[in-house]
């Protein structure tokens, strides 16, 4: 059951790679939110954090909110990548701020504890000119999702 877990995580990983590279995107910045070390050089923040595991990789939820600082490129729309734990067929909404800004409601819902991927696409008005984002995640009425990573992807000419 566990290799079957961290197969399909590592599956997800792969497609992520794959369809970045496919359509020319970059992952700027990267945070494991149940890594230490990562969640610390993000700046990371939560209220009424708890933690636990999914398909062998540590997650991070909250009861109200969390709260990371990632790296951009100041001249393209940014993207929000959101790798989290499946909801089990509950549905959790949540609100996603930008440096405090507020960039859209979304709700999370699937059939299993599995990791699921979501992108969110963020205004560029929030990000242009900016090297880094506060990307929030507020829980509406319940917690936030339980995140394993969050990531900025871009376009990016050089």
């Amino acid at each position: 059951m566990r290799a079957r877990a961290l197969l399909r995580a590592a599956s997800l990983a792969l497609a992520l790679a794959v369809a970045l590279s496919a359509q020319g995107r970059r992952v700027v910045d990267v945070v494991q939110a149940g890594d230490e070390k990562s969640a610390h050089d993000h700046d990371a923040e939560g209220e009424g954090l708890t933690e636990g595991t999914v398909a062998g990789r540590p997650f991070r939820q909250a009861a109200g909110w969390l709260r990371y600082t990632l790296r951009t490129f100041d001249d393209t729309e940014v993207t929000v990548a959101c790798l989290c734990r499946g909801t089990e067929g509950r549905r959790l909404t949540f609100e996603l701020f930008v440096d405090g800004q507020a960039a859209g409601t979304h709700t999370l819902a699937s059939p299993s504890a599995d990791p699921v991927l979501k992108e969110y696409r963020v205004p560029a008005k929030l990000t242009l000119g900016k090297t880094t984002i506060s990307v929030t995640l507020r829980g509406v009425n319940g917690p936030t999702p339980g995140v394993l990573e969050l990531r900025t992807v871009q376009e990016h000419l050089e």
